[in-house]
């Protein structure tokens, strides 16, 4: 089994939380969860620029996205679209559809910047 591409991409959102955390706050306005595998990672866009921490929040998120690693990465790497994924159910959504409609600039942001 290939390892996880799932933290390396979560450590790259992280780290451009910094310079694009900001507008996403601003867009976004919730609490994301990411469900990969099983393993959680809780985004919060509320306030700032926003924060990233692996675990379950300790509130109800506005929205929780489950998925495999797989096709996590193949959504940060652009080669899956959210709602092709939804469709196919490879991608269930739970809580705000409108925030799961908003996705796209923070798997944007999750992408290493080198394929730009």
């Amino acid at each position: 089994m290939p390892p996880a591409a799932a933290p390396a991409l979560f450590a790259t959102l992280g780290t451009n939380l910094k310079s694009e955390g900001p507008a996403l706050v601003k867009r976004i306005k919730g609490l994301v969860v990411f469900d990969v595998d099983g393993q959680q990672w809780t985004l919060d866009l509320r306030e700032g620029e926003g924060s990233l921490a692996e675990g379950a929040p300790s509130e109800k998120a506005d929205l929780t996205l489950t998925m495999s690693d797989a096709n996590f990465a193949q959504l940060v790497m652009g080669k899956l679209n959210p709602q092709q994924a939804f469709l196919l159910r490879k991608l269930k959504i739970n809580g705000s559809m409108a925030m799961a409609l908003k996705l796209q600039p923070i798997l944007d942001a999750a992408a290493p910047k080198a394929k730009m």
